[in-house]
């Protein structure tokens, strides 16, 4: 890759990363001062306990975010990744504003218990209880996951695993609801394979259900 292509996959990288945060944030802050918002708790989510060491899974999602852009060396290849990000947020930003879904089964955390009980506490303070439905987490890592196994199959083998860890993570240390995380893997499918459907003719695609494919 040259100096020019690698510049223009920086900027790329800076701009999608900076549309992402700077929408997710903004929408959740405005829509903690609506006056209704949904929830979607299935009837046995409140028994669902809070395992604080799982906060080290739920923000591997930025080892996620920049795994493409370290490794991805072909330019016309990481353009087809900003563009199903751009689409993946945009869709989710605006179910945000239509339908917004709060959570609301985040239990009181004492940061002294330990430095995973200090993140979680961290994290509810940073990241207030909206933008819920369907969960970005999962989206964004499956979306990720999806494309790196089509690029180099081995990469399913390390991505799906830990996506499912993700997927995992964002129950368990009371961030999603259920349906949030179901949902979200369904945009992350959906994106994938509107975006990478052209691709399909010029390599040995792989369903990304089916691991069987992978070798």
């Amino acid at each position: 890759m040259s100096l020019r292509d690698r510049l223009t996959k920086t900027l790329l990288f800076l701009s999608i990363t900076l549309y992402y945060l700077a929408g997710y944030f903004f929408i959740n802050e405005w829509t903690s001062h609506r006056h209704r918002v949904f929830h979607l708790a299935l009837p046995f989510e409140k028994n669902i306990p809070l395992l604080p060491a799982l906060i080290f899974a739920y923000v591997m999602i930025y080892i996620f975010l920049a795994v493409p852009y370290l490794v991805i060396e072909d330019l016309d290849y990481f353009k087809k990744i900003v563009k199903s990000f751009f689409i993946c947020v945009t869709l989710h930003f605006a179910i945000f504003l239509i339908f917004p879904v709060g959570y609301n089964l985040r239990p009181v955390v004492n940061p002294d218990q330990g430095w995973a009980y200090a993140l979680v506490d961290f994290y509810y303070w940073l990241d207030l209880p909206y933008n819920s439905f369907p969960s970005m987490h999962i989206s964004n890592a499956f979306l990720v996951a999806f494309f790196m196994r089509h690029h180099r199959p081995y990469w399913g083998w390390i991505m799906l695993p830990l996506a499912f860890l993700v997927a995992i993570s964002v129950v368990l240390v009371k961030q999603h609801y259920i349906v949030d995380v179901v949902a979200g893997y369904l945009v992350g499918w959906s994106i994938f394979w509107r975006v990478f459907t052209p691709l399909k003719a010029k390599s040995h695609y792989v369903s990304p259900l089916d691991l069987r494919g992978l070798h």
